[in-house]
Order: structure tokens, then sequence, then C-alpha cells
């Protein structure tokens, strides 16, 4: 025998049991007490209280058959007792079967209706099960939006920071681009300065030489102007390498202080980007959180729904 014939065996043996001591005790023998008594399905219970009731009638209808004549009547069959007796049996059974075809007939409508309330009370206990699945799956699914929705909340509090300290670092590259640039604005003005000295200078070299030809009689005089002459001269030259130079160093920094300037502004555009996706990623998760609430709220609903019409019927 295998194990589904088992359980139906052991299901009938509770279900008689719980039948009789119903009847004992003097209580409804009614499919909800049936099964609550035995333990067993609201099928279960139905079918075989079906079979119950059936032995049952059985046992009364044969216990109702005509009995054999007692003694003392056998004795007065010569007075016509016999044919007495048998019109009385007669009756008796003609009122017993019309009871029992009433009997069976309520008791047919009574299995009928008791069928479909099991029917209906498994298929009840079936979109139970598949509601609560639903519903598990539904605050899963709240669950994790709440943690993308968390996880959210730190990258965008995460670029809100990145960006704040690229504003600074773009501040403070401001800064020394607009000191480089004065910076500049200074070595170009002394560049300037040299090289009107060296104009100068070269200009007092040219007179003092012109001078050494028209003087040739004080050639000393000559010398010493051309010699201070020429002196200014290379020191107008040294001053001008010296202001190109600067000129250069400077200029070479603020080529280079714009260059991080311009990084820092692509590194603040892409922060700002990123707070703005991260921004976009927190209200996408918040919707996903308020749908998944919505729809675990939608399923307790059809919980109710479908579990009242339980309780009524048993």
């Amino acid at each position: 025998m295998t194990d589904e014939s088992g359980n139906d065996v052991r299901d009938k043996e509770r279900v008689f049991q719980a039948a009789e001591a119903l009847t004992a005790e003097g209580a409804a023998v009614t499919v909800t007490n049936v099964r609550e008594r035995a333990g067993c399905s609201n099928a279960a219970a139905t079918k075989y209280l079906r079979e119950w009731r059936d032995s049952r009638a059985a046992e009364n209808e044969a216990r109702q058959a005509l009995p054999e004549l007692p003694a003392a009547v056998t004795a007065l069959v010569e007075r016509g007792v016999d044919a007495l007796w048998g019109a009385a049996v007669e009756v008796a059974r003609s009122e017993h079967e019309a009871t029992a075809a009433a009997q069976d007939e309520a008791l047919t409508a009574v299995v009928g209706e008791a069928d479909a309330l099991a029917a209906r009370v498994d298929e009840a206990d079936a979109e139970l099960a598949q509601f609560r699945a639903v519903l598990e799956s539904a605050r899963e699914q709240a669950r994790s939006a709440e943690e993308d929705r968390a996880s959210v909340e730190k990258e965008r509090a995460d670029a809100v920071a990145t960006s704040a300290r690229l504003e600074g670092d773009l501040a403070a590259v401001r800064q020394a681009l607009d000191a480089a640039r004065d910076e500049l604005a200074q070595e170009r003005a002394a560049t300037a300065a040299a090289e009107r000295a060296r104009s100068d200078a070269e200009a007092a070299r040219a007179q003092a030489e012109g001078a050494a030809v028209g003087l040739r009689e004080s050639p000393a005089d000559v010398r010493g102007a051309l010699e201070a002459a020429r002196t200014d001269a290379a020191q107008a030259h040294r001053d001008q390498a010296a202001a190109e130079t600067a000129r250069a160093v400077a200029e070479a920094s603020v080529a280079r202080l714009e260059g991080e300037l311009s990084a820092s502004r692509d590194a603040l555009a892409s922060a700002r980007e990123q707070a703005a996706q991260a921004e976009q990623a927190r209200v996408a998760a918040i919707a996903a959180t308020a749908q998944a609430e919505g729809t675990a709220a939608g399923l307790r609903e059809a919980l109710e729904a479908a579990t009242a019409p339980t309780v009524s019927a048993e």
C-alpha cells in the first residue's frame, strides 16, 4: 500500500471516530465539526463523513427489517395473528421507506452542498497561499528598493562632498592664476622698462661714438663716455635677458595654472553630473519603494477579501 493509500485509510478512521464521538456527545455531526475533531482536510472530511452516514443508514435499515415472529405470537397463528403482524410490519416498512427516501434526498442535497463548500475552501486555501507568496515577493522588492535608496543616498552625499571640495580647489586655483597673471604683468612691465633702458644705452653709445669722431682732441673723455655707454648697454642687455626669463617663467606658470583650472572645471562638471544622476536614482528608488508598498497594501486587501468567505463558510 502506498503512502497516499495509507493516509486515506488513516483519514477515514479518524473521520469515523470523530463522527461516532460527536454522536455520543449529542453534538451536530457536520463537516466542520468532523474536520476539526479529526484534524483532516475539508475534502477528506466531506468524503468519509458521507461514507459514515451511508453506513449508519444501512445499519438502521437492517435493524428495522421484518423480525422473526416471537414464540408467543407463533402460538396465535391459528387465530390470524400472523396476518395482523404482517400487515403491521408492512405499514411500518412503508412509513420507514418513505422517511428513508426523504432522508436520502435531504442527505444528497446536504452532501452536494458540503462538496461544493469543501471545494470552495480548498480553492480559497490555494489562493491564500498564492497571495502570501506574492505578498512576500512584494515585501522583498520593497526591502531591496529601500537598500538601493540608502546606497543612492550615500552616493549622492559623496558626490555633494566631492563637488564642494572641487569648488574649493577651483577657487584656490583661480586665486593662484590671478596672482600669476599679476606677476606676469609686472614682469612684462619690467621687460618693457629694460627694453627702454637698452634702447637708451644704445642711443647713448651711438652718441658717444659720434662724439668720439668729432672730438679726437680729447680721446680720454671720449673713451670714458664710450666705456660708460657700453657698460650701460651691457647692463641693459642683462636686465632684458632677466626680464625675458622671468616673463617666460611667469607665462609657463600661467599656462600650468590655466591647465589646472580647466581640469578642475572638468572634474567639477563631472561631480555635478554624478550628483544629478545620484538624485535621479534616489527619486527612482523612492518611487520603487512607494510602488512596492502599494502592491503590498493591495495584496493585503485581496488577502483579507479571500479569507473572509472561508471564515463565513465554516
